[in-house]
């Protein structure tokens, strides 16, 4: 439903306002001329074919949909009685059918349209009652007051009109905001009622739920918007608690996850009143979010973890094998000589040996659980799950001799070779242990293991 629909709708609402105030107001008029005293038939029948006259012209006018007609209607109706009233001397009515013109006027108009119909009428009065009425039989009193009491009820009325128009001009605009909003915001936006039908929907529907017709779901079940049994329930439940909010809501989207920001209120205090949920799409924002997040974690230059993603995933595994009371092994990586490499044969050549060792010791783990990460200029750090000091013994061994045969060819063309000390250590954590014990002893390993002539491991059993 969109705005000229809805204009639309009101419109056919103000037609049939109008009808019913002409149909009970003649039907009034009529029964006043046949019981007033003196009353004839051809007085009556004068009064009924005038009526006749003037809804026909309404509903020729309201079918026509002319843009005039919120001018001509209440104009025709008043002119149509004025002449009926004075054609049987019954001026004594005029008042109240003016009156009701205003009313029925005031339906249609603009406040600039409402005065003009205003000024012109009373002008009409005003010389109706100074060149024609003035001593009219059927007038008792002045026509000056009488004047004046047609004056200040119109202006008691437009009093109370502009107020009331002004406040519906006010709410139109609100809503055309609304309205705008509903097309260009990317979220989607669902108003239903107390029963769970749908009232409104964004234009975003279409693209976030993969609708093709927002029109299509109005009146109907808000969760029939939504496939998955799940999210129909997820929804359900919050229709029912009547307030929601989460942040990163997985919901499944015609079998794709997505993630949506999730809020969802009622729209007064009162508990017979509907609901409105909003879900902003943030799937994209999440997906660029956790590239970041992991391009932080790596190293730039040899593409394995850094020392960031390393003491994340060291108190991640000690807590594991502290739940689970296993072994948890870590080996402290050092390059030998690397200061000596880099001073011989440059800062770039260093870059890349760096490069060859992190692909050796990528390559040299076989589980998937095993974990590789630079934690320092040329030193690096591997954590073994489920893993005892001669596991992790082997391990390193492997390591080592794999680096020892890696040759680097220089820029030109010379063959070099590095080697690797490494610090083993194991534990079983325990409460009251902290996961830098288990680094701190690895780190006196790979001291032993650098004192003891490089190129080589040294393991420390702590279990």
């Amino acid at each position: 439903m969109n705005e000229l629909e809805l204009e639309l709708g009101y419109r056919k609402r103000a037609n049939r306002a109008v009808l019913l105030c002409m149909v009970i107001f003649c039907i009034s008029r009529i029964i006043a001329e046949v019981l007033a005293e003196g009353s004839q038939f051809q007085d009556v029948v004068k009064i009924m074919a005038g009526a006749c006259i003037a809804m026909l012209g309404v509903l020729l006018l309201q079918k026509a949909n002319l843009k005039s007609a919120p001018f001509i209607i209440p104009f025709l109706m008043y002119i149509v009685y004025l002449i009926s009233s004075y054609a049987i001397d019954s001026y004594k009515y005029f008042y109240s059918v003016y009156l009701i013109a205003l009313i029925i006027g005031a339906t249609y108009f603009s406040i600039k349209n409402y005065l003009i119909f205003i000024s012109v009428t009373q002008a009409m009065n005003l010389l109706l009652s100074i060149f024609i009425l003035d001593g009219h039989p059927s007038i008792n009193g002045s026509v000056w007051m009488h004047f004046a009491l047609i004056l200040i009820g119109s202006l008691m009325l437009f009093v109370v009109l502009y107020y009331a128009v002004n406040k519906s001009n006010e709410i139109d605009r609100a809503f055309a905001s609304f309205g705008a909003l509903m097309k260009v915001t990317p979220n989607v936006l669902i108003l239903i009622d107390e029963d769970n039908k749908i009232k409104y929907l964004s234009k975003s529907v279409c693209r976030v739920l993969d609708v093709k017709e927002t029109g299509d779901f109005i009146g109907r079940d808000f969760l029939k918007l939504f496939n998955e049994e799940s999210v129909q329930e997820l929804l359900k439940d919050i229709a029912k608690k009547r307030s929601f909010y989460e942040n990163y809501q997985k919901i499944t989207i015609n079998g794709q996850v997505k993630t949506f920001d999730l809020f969802a209120d009622k729209l007064s205090d009162e508990i017979k009143d509907g609901m409105f949920f909003m879900l902003n799409d943030v799937s994209e924002i999440i997906r660029l979010k956790e590239m970041a997040e992991q391009d932080s974690l790596m190293d730039s230059l040899i593409q394995i973890p850094n020392r960031r993603a390393f003491d994340r995933q060291i108190s991640q595994e000690w807590n594991y094998a502290l739940r689970d009371k296993v072994n948890l092994s870590f080996l402290m990586i050092d390059i030998d000589y690397f200061k000596n490499y880099n001073d011989t044969y440059g800062h770039r050549q260093g870059d890349e040996l760096l490069k060859v060792a992190g692909k050796t010791f990528k390559s040299s783990l076989k589980r998937s659980t095993d974990f590789i990460a630079r934690i320092g200029g040329e030193e690096f750090g591997v954590l073994l799950h489920a893993t005892n000091s001669y596991q992790a013994n082997v391990t390193a061994e492997r390591i080592r001799k794999a680096i020892e045969n890696e040759i680097i060819l220089t820029a030109n063309g010379e063959k070099t070779r590095f080697t690797v000390s490494v610090g083993v250590a194991s534990v079983i954590p325990s409460m009251g242990m902290e996961s830098s014990y288990l680094i701190e002893e690895a780190d006196k390993a790979l001291y032993n293991a650098k004192q003891n002539g490089r190129n080589r491991v040294w393991v420390t059993d702590l279990a």
